[in-house]
C-alpha cells in the first residue's frame, strides 16, 4: 500500500479562504441585525407623551390643542403671513384634514422643549388607520416642508426622511 501524499496548501491561499468565509460572517450578522431594527421600528409604538384634542391649525407647522401652542419640532413650512409664500396654504389644509378636531399624540423635545416664542416643540402622531403617524415627516414626505433642524433636539429629522428608503 503506498502512503498517501498530503498536499501542502500554500499559507497565501489559506489566509484568502479565511478572509472571504469572515467577510460572509459579517456580511450575514449585518444582514440580520438590519432586518431586526427595521422590523422592530415599525412594530414599536412611537413615545407618546401625552394627548390632545386640536381646536386650531396655525399654519403647516404650528398648531393648537387646547390653549397650548405646539410648533412642529424639525421642519419649516412656507409661511402664511404676512403674504403666503408658495406651498403655505397646501400645508396648513393638509395638516387640518389629518388632525383639526382630532386627538394628536405629543412626544415633547426633551433637550428643548419651547421655542423662543413659547410653543411647545414636539412630534406630533395623528392616528391613521390604527397606525399612529409621525406628522412632522409626513409633511417632509409630502414635500410640503424642509427641514429646520435646530440643536439642541432630541429629533434627527434627517433620520425621518432615511426611514422612507
Amino acid at each position: 500500500m503506498a502512503p498517501k501524499i498530503r498536499k501542502k496548501i500554500p499559507c497565501r491561499l489559506t489566509f484568502v479562504g479565511l478572509a472571504c468565509f469572515l467577510l460572509l460572517l459579517v456580511g450575514i450578522v449585518t444582514a440580520v441585525n438590519n432586518n431586526s431594527k427595521s422590523s422592530s421600528l415599525g412594530s414599536h409604538p412611537p413615545r407618546i407623551e401625552r394627548r390632545g384634542l386640536v381646536t386650531q391649525v396655525m399654519d403647516g407647522d404650528t398648531i393648537v390643542i387646547s390653549d397650548e401652542r405646539v410648533r412642529l419640532v424639525g421642519i419649516d413650512t412656507p409661511e402664511l403671513h404676512p403674504t403666503p409664500e408658495p406651498g403655505a396654504l397646501e400645508a396648513k389644509q393638509f395638516v387640518e384634514e389629518l388632525c383639526f378636531g382630532k386627538e394628536v399624540g405629543l412626544d415633547v423635545d426633551d433637550l428643548e422643549p419651547k421655542d423662543k416664542y413659547g410653543r411647545t416643540l414636539a412630534i406630533v402622531y395623528v392616528n391613521m388607520d390604527n397606525s399612529w403617524v409621525n406628522l412632522n415627516a409626513e409633511l417632509l414626505r409630502v414635500g410640503l416642508a424642509e427641514i429646520l433642524y435646530i440643536p439642541p433636539s432630541e429629533f434627527n429629522p434627517y433620520r425621518w426622511l432615511e426611514s422612507e428608503n
